[in-house]
């Protein structure tokens, strides 16, 4: 049974109780992102760097990494026996705490990890694209050996913002992106309500062996990550290959999520 506003006193409590953690934690990843850039561009001398590719390299890694350890976080109380009991307690049905899980690491997080994210790639961006000009205009006025070969390239390099799902070119990895991410995190979720003792460790190589799995059976019948069904080589794919890629791409999140559900409801029977 799902009611609302049971269900919107259950989210306030949550936020009352975690909302200050989420924002440490979102802090840190703009401290870690500066860090990057910094690295990246060899501490602000080579703001050329950064250009739209490379912004979306560090937005995925970034990603990836950051939505699994706060997929983690969501339920690493149940591991103490005294959180559990208060968390499991909470006057909430099971599908409404499963709910809530899934709209705060499944959609908020998304959303919060974007803004976060633009925090320090706006500005890097900008500082970027008026190095690139600063740099093309120095190197053709020096003529110097390998500005001729430069110039060209760099020119041809697109800078600004990278804004995810803004640019159609992108669209592909990006919903690649976000599904790998849903069924990474309700992967992580399920494993941290499934196992009661070093549910981290046991959750990560329960990961890398469903990783090893997949990519040997990917192998094995030829069909690549990166050729999805919202890719470019998605019209001269099989149907066999397309049915696959569904299964595996649509079929998988929701298993890992609805175990996330029955894990739930098994963790407050006991």
């Amino acid at each position: 049974m799902f009611d609302l506003r049971r269900f919107l006193r259950l989210g306030a409590v949550h936020w009352a109780e975690h909302g200050r953690g989420y924002l440490w934690f979102l802090g840190i990843g703009v401290a870690v992102h500066l860090c990057v850039w910094l690295l990246i561009t060899d501490a602000g001398m080579k703001a050329w760097n950064y250009a739209v590719e490379l912004q979306a390299i560090v937005y995925v890694m970034g990603y990836l990494l950051t939505g699994t350890l706060f997929a983690g976080r969501y339920f690493s109380g149940l591991s103490r026996r005294e959180s559990a009991l208060i968390w499991l307690m909470r006057p909430a049905s099971t599908f409404e705490k499963f709910v809530l899980a899934f709209l705060v690491v499944a959609v908020l997080y998304p959303l919060a990890y974007t803004v976060a994210f633009q925090v320090c790639n706006l500005p890097g961006a900008w500082l970027g694209a008026i190095a690139r000009d600063a740099e093309v205009a120095r190197l053709a006025a020096e003529a110097e050996a390998n500005g001729a070969g430069m110039v060209p390239y760099m020119r041809a390099m697109e800078y600004g913002p990278y804004v995810p799902l803004l640019d159609p070119k992108k669209h592909a990895l990006e919903l690649n992106l976000f599904l790998g991410g849903l069924s990474v995190q309700g992967l992580i979720l399920a494993g941290m309500l499934l196992f009661r003792c070093l549910a981290w460790l046991k959750t990560l190589v329960a990961l890398f062996v469903l990783w090893l799995g997949l990519a040997l059976l990917a192998g094995v019948i030829g069909a690549s990550p990166s050729n999805l069904f919202w890719g470019e080589n998605a019209h001269v794919q099989s149907a066999l290959l397309r049915t696959w890629l569904w299964l595996l791409w649509l079929g998988v999140p929701a298993l890992f999520w609805l175990a996330a559900l029955f894990l739930l409801r098994e963790r407050e029977v006991q």
